[in-house]
């Protein structure tokens, strides 16, 4: 599998490529459903479509979906995730039982949209509180702008088909997506959280 050229940063920030096919089938997927609703994000406590902040068209899937699709992307995730855990075994180390809770989701960022505040995946008692890591899979290339920018890390990811990245889900891996000006941009992304 190939590996992220920034895994030697040793920064928790780490990525492999699935492949082509898989990304390919999900796009397609989403495309079919009929399931599909604005993003919503958070603003000042109240959750809500704030396409200032979040301009996306999503797809919420549960973890235990039974069609073949997020079946093949979720066992392409898992292998991902091994190879996380054997870079930094302390993820995985210690810990109480973890997986994939809450559901998982298929993003599409218009052109100019994205993610645009700083933010980070745990944010309070809520649901969120539990989660462990954050898994993000670019489902096609973008060539111009549209990177994800980690604040504190100095880091910004450019949107390569296949990369799958995971991280903490702490603030200190706080970050945003950067709009790209004339594509479209198309995530998997979702949380390994605690089991309660």
């Amino acid at each position: 599998m190939k590996a992220f050229k920034y895994n030697n940063k040793n920064n928790f920030i780490a990525g492999w490529y699935i492949s082509d096919k898989v990304c390919d089938d999900m796009i397609k997927f989403f495309k079919k459903s009929k399931d599909v609703i604005d993003g919503t994000c958070n603003r000042y406590g109240k959750t809500g479509i704030y396409k200032d902040i979040k301009d996306s068209r999503d797809l919420s899937l549960p973890s235990n979906s039974q069609d073949t699709i997020p079946i093949n992307y979720l066992i392409a995730l898992k292998n991902v995730l091994e190879k996380y855990k054997e870079k930094y075994s302390f993820s995985n180390l210690m810990h109480g039982n973890w997986s994939i809770v809450e559901n998982f989701n298929i993003q599409k960022y218009p052109k100019k949209g994205a993610f645009k505040k700083f933010h980070f995946e745990r944010t309070g008692i809520d649901g969120s509180s539990l989660r462990h890591l954050v898994f993000m899979t670019y489902l096609n290339d973008v060539k111009v702008d549209g990177e994800t920018e980690f604040f504190h890390q100095k880091l910004k990811v450019k949107p390569e088909k296949g990369l799958t990245l995971i991280w903490p889900a702490d603030w200190t891996f706080t970050h945003r997506g950067l709009p790209a000006p004339k594509e479209i941009k198309y995530i998997a992304t979702g949380w390994y959280s605690y089991v309660k």
